[in-house]
């Protein structure tokens, strides 16, 4: 018999406008702090307030993830930064929220940061063809603030609103559909899983079918999983794909996640890659060089089978998120294998980048640190450290993923020329970049 269930809730937006901080927010916990260069990698998802979130990478590599996010959702949250207004991501998320056919919110963010202006988001979203409350349109807007909390409990109760317009149902009883979200291969603990279940219940011991028996349910996090739950199932006999679903009963799968790639017909480079999960391995695969050859993929990590793999077929290893046993390194030393080891995605794939084409290779000429933000005429100024090197006003500057150049270099009062390592500076960044205290900066030259 089917029930009302708890609403499945995907947030989507671009690269830093802050959809893990404003999740951090609702549930209290520090995750975005954590993550490897401050952006998220992979798919996440937890229960708040009787709502079950997804949260989904903006990074443009992971258009996949976002979508898969879609898919599984009964509504989608945009977030838009109110400083940055919509962004490339921004509208990749809007067409992939129009393609799901979900109900949409807008949830404007940084609402606490000068210069921040909902009006102006509104008007940029309605140029985009999202029509907002009072632009012409139906389409909710919350401005918000991840930083300070205004408007979370605003922002959840429209969620309620919109979700009982239209409940979503399932039977609890009913056939078993637990659909993956990530998947990847623990070194102790074997193949995992986790998904949220749509319809009926998941229990520990129950056996899992896709098109065949793929493993029983050893241990559940939690022990129970009723639909729109959440769930971290442990006890497959592999990895099973992302996007797949699980079921009670042999189905046919129409949802499995294909991250096969064509083979190049202009090969430079050679990889073998190695990362943490499928949805990783995934969005990797499909954002690399098109004069890389992938060899092999697959998820766990660094072994000496791929070391020797490696060798027999003249590659370079890649590894992302992923160990490389001391055995696998002195093995790789011993027969000239380079590992490339990378958590960050997009230093990933700009170094796979400067690989395959060596005339734009770029020269780190020095580093800093951002130890403190200050506002002088309504500027973001970095108070910042060199730590390494040199850095000029001539050179381009990266902070994570964003570029920019130095508008404004400063020594106290004086405006200078370069800095040099230990000195402490103030800079302005041209285009604004919106920067985190610990943040790095990163000075580099084009060679070539």
């Amino acid at each position: 018999m089917k029930q009302n269930r708890p609403p499945i809730v995907v947030i989507l937006g671009h690269v830093d406008h802050g959809k893990t901080s404003l999740l951090d927010a609702l549930r209290k916990t520090n995750i975005a702090a954590r993550e490897a260069g401050g952006i998220t990698q992979n798919t996440t998802a937890f229960q708040v307030n009787n709502i079950t979130f997804i949260d989904t990478p903006g990074h443009a590599a992971f258009t996949q993830m976002r979508s898969r996010g879609a898919d599984i959702a009964d509504i989608a949250v945009l977030v838009v930064s109110a400083v940055d207004g919509v962004m490339p991501q921004t509208k990749e998320s809007i067409a992939t929220i129009k393609e799901a056919g979900i109900p949409m919110i807008v949830a404007i963010n940084k609402m606490d940061l000068p210069g921040a202006s909902a009006d102006n988001i509104k008007s940029q979203l309605t140029e985009n063809e999202v029509l907002v409350e009072g632009y012409g349109g139906d389409i909710p807007t919350v401005p918000v603030s991840a930083k300070t909390g205004l408007g979370l409990p605003e922002l959840l109760e429209m969620i309620h609103l919109v979700s009982s317009l239209k409940p979503p149902t399932s039977d609890p009883s009913g056939s078993l559909e637990c659909v993956i979200l990530e998947s990847h291969l623990d070194a102790r603990r074997g193949p995992i899983a986790t998904g949220i279940v749509k319809n009926g219940t998941l229990t520990t011991g129950q056996e899992l079918f896709l098109d065949k028996l793929v493993g029983k349910a050893k241990a559940l996090v939690p022990p129970i999983a009723l639909p729109s739950t959440p769930v971290e199932i442990l006890g497959l006999t592999s990895v099973v794909p992302v996007g797949s679903i699980l079921t009670s009963t042999i189905q046919p799968q129409n949802q499995t996640s294909n991250i096969q790639r064509p083979p190049s017909n202009h090969t430079i480079l050679n990889v073998i890659l190695k990362a943490d999960v499928l949805g990783s391995l995934e969005a990797i695969t499909f954002s690399l060089p098109a004069e890389v050859n992938l060899v092999s993929s697959s998820t766990g990590e660094v072994l000496e089978s791929d070391v020797l793999s490696a060798a027999s077929t003249n590659s370079q290893i890649v590894a992302f998120n992923v160990k490389v046993p001391t055995s696998t390194s002195k093995l790789a030393e011993t027969d000239k294998v380079k590992i490339h080891s990378y958590t960050i995605i997009y230093e990933l794939l700009d170094a796979l980048d400067k690989l395959v084409h060596p005339q734009s290779l770029e020269t780190i000429v020095g580093q800093a640190q951002i130890l403190a933000e200050f506002k002088i005429d309504a500027l973001r100024v970095a108070g910042c450290k060199c730590i390494s090197g040199e850095i000029s006003k001539s050179d381009t500057i990266k902070i994570g993923d964003k570029q920019a150049r130095i508008k404004s270099l400063k020594m106290g009062k004086a405006e200078v020329e370069k800095v040099k390592t230990g000195q402490e500076f103030g800079a302005v960044f041209s285009p604004a970049v919106d920067f985190k205290v610990g943040e790095n900066i990163i000075a580099v030259i084009t060679n070539g």
